[in-house]
């Protein structure tokens, strides 16, 4: 599910939000003030795994912040891929990542789902979306809520230990409990020194314009099949979708094709991310304030 949760290389950028804001009441000379401001700043970015001890020194010392998505491989009807979720949600932290710099960790495929217990022939699982569509949804990988909560304390603990000072944490999954389970996690590994930040796309919603609004937020619908296409148009079947039987028990109906709507989405995400990336520099600033 799309949770909606929450990247341009390198160089300088700015935080210019001429598609976040509808209306510009700060004025020309604010948003140049701010330009200015971002263009002065080399923004550095690392992936972990490419990293030797000297990247890791150096990035401690420049830019202490850790990047990270946890989303599940996941069933999203007959005609979107089972890898929906991870590719929109990192395809959005990397634009952040790449506006404010630091270093960011692959994404973790793990993500936790309901389990809902039917007796039929004996007790048997139905997982997610499987309670509406009464039969097995193929592709979904999920881990129990545990088992995300100790994935996602260890990592943090690591992070921290290593020397970061903040540890963004995003999903592309909408799941109740994995969603709770994340929160709090990060809520518990907050402090003085360290911040693990989650549910940055709350934090940043800005104005968006009445034709840039997709009229449904339901699992796998126009709306998440529009997101998937405009980041990459490989893992979408646009003739597949709301054709079958088991597609139309969860609401996704052929009769809604007409409101795919790639390049929309491709804006609402660059919306999305602007904000973000808003949102986190500010806390950067807050800290960095505190410090010296």
């Amino acid at each position: 599910m799309l949770v909606a949760s929450l990247l341009i290389i390198g160089g300088a950028l700015t935080f210019l939000l001429t598609s976040f804001v509808a209306d510009r009441s700060s004025g020309d000379e604010d948003l140049a003030k701010k330009e200015t401001s971002a263009e002065a700043r080399e923004v550095k970015t690392w992936r972990w795994e490419e990293m030797f001890p000297s990247d890791m020194r150096e990035a401690l010392e420049e830019m202490p912040v850790a990047w990270v998505l946890f989303s599940p491989l996941e069933w999203h009807g007959e005609a979107m891929s089972f890898g929906t979720d991870p590719m929109i949600g990192q395809h959005v932290l990397d634009k952040v990542w790449k506006q404010v710099g630091g270093v960011r960790i692959p994404t973790v495929y793990v993500g936790a789902e309901s389990d809902y217990k039917y007796l039929k022939k004996g007790i048997q699982s139905h997982w997610g979306l499987e309670v509406i569509t009464e039969e097995h949804n193929y592709g979904s990988i999920y881990v129990r809520p545990v088992t995300l909560q100790l994935v996602l304390e260890d990592y943090l603990y690591f992070i921290k230990r290593e020397g970061f000072k903040m540890a963004v944490v995003s999903t592309g999954h909408g799941g109740i409990e994995h969603l709770k389970v994340m929160r709090e996690v990060c809520e518990r590994y907050t402090d003085d020194s360290f911040k693990a930040v989650f549910g940055i796309r709350r934090k940043s919603a800005g104005k968006v314009p009445d034709e840039l609004r997709f009229k449904s937020r339901g699992h796998a619908d126009f709306r998440e099949l529009s997101f998937l296409g405009a980041v990459n148009p490989n893992m979408v079947d646009v003739d597949k979708f709301g054709v079958t039987e088991q597609d139309r028990k969860v609401k996704l109906l052929k009769e809604n094709k007409d409101k795919i709507d790639f390049e929309k989405a491709e804006k609402l995400i660059e919306i999305r991310a602007n904000g973000m990336a808003e949102v986190i520099q500010e806390m950067l600033d807050e800290m960095n304030k505190a410090n010296q």
